[in-house]
């Protein structure tokens, strides 16, 4: 009676801790756990620190500076040429030596028309545009990786805690049936499986040792840290919101980043074809100058202009060339509207999926689960029901729970997917 009693007591321990608000810090009191006396580090703080110390933001950073400087570089006109023109010296007889020379000393330069300056100042400016767009890209995909990597560690957390659970109640059972085999009232063979059931969940709570010591190294890594040395916000798991209808996303699609880059690329490509038309145009180059008559020791100004002819090479390839891509342009970004759109369904449809599973598992099965388990192992310390029949509850009740924490880790994976169209630029301060 007095060992029954202690089971007993120890199993209301065990259901009391599993039947508590399932993320509740105090219920993770084991050496792995991420909810340590550690400052918490939230979500928003994860993703800013990966910000931060992101060699991917930084190279697009430095791909703004590069595009700076060809901005800044395409407002330039072109230089001047100073050119000295020497005739008439180191001859023979009357020319010899430097007598009946002419120095001819002048400014020459070429005058840009048809618009070339302007459709490079354009181009620049586009690109600029390009570069910052693909700078919030990866801001989004980042934002979007490290909250993925930040519930994957909660979700890695919680299996653990499921596994310790299990554990313990294993080792409780056991101890029972062994009690229970030694006074002759159950068969040596429910001591063996209650054993194996014993071993079993060891060997679980082993593999979720591991996958949430991977899982912690993951999201460490975001941020050039070896190791996850903070405590997280352990509420984030449990937060179950429905998503919002599938037409919201495909109107928060058309503001993705992405699509705005292909809009600023085909600015690019357009501002481009102007300036290889405007190349056609030959550019007149003038010149202005003195020379000197040194025989005479006279003087007369010198003007003249040079024009290229077009009549071989009119920029006719380089034209062709950027008009085919700028329709290239256009069907890659057609391309990507496809993709993203289906994209955003499938994620949709399968958070919509781990939403209603994780609501049904969470309001009806898991309470019904534990509550056969309590009965089974009640009535079976009763007499009334077999060890076979508090193994088959058991099973059911692990098996709901490790099903509740698979849809919510999808659920959670899907939604981060569908928040990453739904993110404002102001909430990853861009």
């Amino acid at each position: 009676m007095r060992v029954l009693c202690i089971c007993s007591i120890s199993w209301l321990c065990i259901f009391s801790l599993w039947a508590q608000e399932p993320h509740s810090p105090q219920s993770h009191t084991y050496d792995e756990s991420t909810y340590q006396s550690n400052d918490i580090i939230t979500l928003n703080q994860a993703i800013q620190k990966t910000f931060m110390s992101s060699p991917r933001l930084q190279s697009i950073q430095a791909q703004i500076e590069a595009a700076h400087g060809n901005q800044k570089q395409a407002k330039y006109r072109l230089n001047p040429s100073f050119e000295f023109d020497a005739e008439n010296f180191a001859g023979n007889n009357e020319y010899h030596g430097t007598a009946a020379s002419e120095f001819t000393y002048g400014i020459s330069q070429t005058i840009e028309i048809g618009g070339k300056r302007t459709a490079r100042q354009k181009s620049a400016q586009a690109a600029m545009q390009i570069a910052k767009s693909k700078l919030q890209t990866e801001k989004i995909n980042l934002a979007r990786d490290v909250q993925i990597a930040y519930l994957n560690v909660l979700g890695a957390e919680e299996a653990l805690k499921i596994t310790t659970e299990q554990e313990s109640l294993s080792r409780e059972i056991l101890a029972n049936v062994t009690q229970r085999v030694a006074a002759a009232r159950e068969p040596e063979i429910q001591l063996h499986k209650a054993k194996v059931a014993l071993s079993m969940s060891m060997i679980k709570r082993e593999q979720s040792v591991r996958q949430l010591k991977i899982a912690k190294e993951h999201l460490a890594r975001f941020w050039d840290a070896t190791n996850l040395e903070a405590s997280l916000d352990h509420a984030h798991f449990f937060n179950l919101n429905a998503p919002e209808n599938l037409e919201h996303y495909y109107l928060c699609l058309k503001q993705a980043p992405e699509l705005r880059e292909y809009a600023f690329l085909k600015e690019e490509k357009k501002s481009n074809l102007a300036h290889e038309k405007a190349q056609a145009i030959p550019d007149p180059t003038f010149n202005a100058g003195i020379r000197n008559f040194r025989e005479n020791r006279n003087h007369a100004f010198v003007l003249s202009v040079s024009l290229p002819l077009p009549i071989f090479d009119r920029n006719q390839g380089n034209i062709y060339r950027v008009a085919a891509e700028i329709n290239e342009v256009d069907s890659n970004q057609k391309n990507t509207e496809r993709t993203l759109k289906e994209y955003v369904s499938e994620n949709w449809h399968n958070c919509q999926s781990a939403y209603q599973e994780a609501l049904q598992l969470k309001t009806h099965i898991l309470p019904t689960a534990q509550k056969a388990f309590s009965l089974a192992y009640e009535g079976y310390q009763k007499g009334k029901y077999s060890y076979i029949e508090v193994l088959d509850a058991q099973r059911t009740l692990s098996d709901a729970n490790s099903q509740y924490y698979e849809a919510l880790k999808q659920y959670h994976s899907s939604h981060a997917e569908l928040e990453r169209f739904n993110r404002t630029l102001e909430q990853i301060d861009i």
